[in-house]
């Protein structure tokens, strides 16, 4: 069971997903695609989805130019801080999934920044206060969600690693299947994983995969990668599990 806190309130349900800001690693020129970015300790981010985004011409070709003048960089988009205002309000994964919401107001963001010495709880790497958007009040429609997955906590980990193959047209993407398996007792606080959060772009769209197969998106596994240890407990992979051009 999931329950936020809510005071008995007719109209809010005790499991709920309230609203929140989420982050999502971008993929691809032709088609831009979003990965969220997931935390097995918060309820309201233990979902993998992966988007298909449409951004303005103006914002889509900045990000263009920016990703051509580095193409080793990450870019981060997330949506806007809730403002009132100016009709800005929170999203959540599940009003996403579910088609309920299609759009929203979303920054974009390079690369990733370290935390504050004593940075606050709560703390959020993409606050307006903390750091400055490369592209502001970008106005996304969602065009599709491509897979959708709630983390089940009595799922094992696999022994070897499994991925999602998407995208569309010649460029292909892949993301790690994650897995956040409870590993306390029951008379111990929580602790889920071990995992880790990979997400990357192929050189080209594979020639051996259908192309309305490539876009539905398919699982592949990595059989010479080992998840397990010999006592059969995850272990923690490098950074990236296999290098630029290596084969797997």
């Amino acid at each position: 069971m999931v329950h936020f806190g809510h005071g008995h309130h007719e109209d809010v349900p005790p499991i709920s997903n309230p609203p929140h800001q989420h982050a999502f690693i971008l993929t691809g020129n032709d088609v831009v695609f979003g990965t969220h970015m997931t935390q097995y300790h918060c309820e309201i981010h233990k979902y993998q989805v992966i988007l298909r985004l449409g951004l303005p011409p103006k914002a889509m070709q900045a990000l263009r130019d920016m990703r051509r003048r580095n193409p080793d960089a990450t870019f981060v988009l997330c949506n806007a801080p809730a403002d009132p205002g100016r009709g800005i309000t929170l999203l959540s994964v599940p009003d996403i999934a579910s088609g309920r919401r299609s759009t929203f107001t979303a920054n974009i963001f390079f690369g990733f920044r370290d935390p504050p010495d004593h940075a606050p709880d709560g703390w959020f790497p993409w606050d307006l206060s903390w750091t400055i958007p490369m592209i502001a009040d970008v106005e996304v429609t969602v065009e599709r969600v491509v897979p959708f997955r709630r983390f089940a906590h009595h799922e094992p980990p696999p022994p070897h690693p499994s991925y999602f193959l998407f995208s569309h047209g010649t460029e292909a993407h892949m993301t790690n299947l994650q897995t956040a398996a409870l590993l306390t007792g029951p008379f111990d606080a929580p602790r889920f994983g071990i995992d880790y959060d990979h997400v990357t772009s192929l050189p080209e769209a594979p020639h051996w995969l259908e192309p309305a197969m490539l876009e539905a998106g398919i699982v592949v596994s990595l059989p010479s990668i080992p998840r397990l240890d010999a006592d059969g407990h995850p272990i923690i992979l490098p950074d990236a599990s296999f290098a630029p051009g290596e084969m797997i």
